[in-house]
């Protein structure tokens, strides 16, 4: 995992790739096994997703800073108003 000034807002992303450990988390929460994570993100191997997850995982600072960034997004994803042919 490498952190990349001007690469996805500095949050760590597997090497080679703009996929932030952040995602590969997401997919977890909603229920992806790592199978799944893979047919979703193909360019990816098994050993970049446990990589990542373990990167996740391996202290409470790392897990408290992605977590705190996923909130945020979220937060702002739930106030950002849809826009479409109904609402344009």
């Amino acid at each position: 995992m490498v952190n990349v000034p001007g690469v996805m807002g500095g949050s760590p992303v597997i090497e080679g790739t703009r996929i932030r450990v952040a995602d590969i988390v997401c997919y977890r929460r909603l229920g992806y096994s790592k199978p799944r994570i893979l047919k979703a993100l193909p360019h990816l191997n098994e050993e970049q997703v446990k990589a990542a997850l373990a990167y996740y995982e391996r202290d409470e600072d790392t897990k408290r800073r992605i977590d705190d960034d996923i909130a945020a997004e979220q937060e702002l994803a739930r106030q950002t108003p849809v826009r479409g042919p109904d609402n344009p």
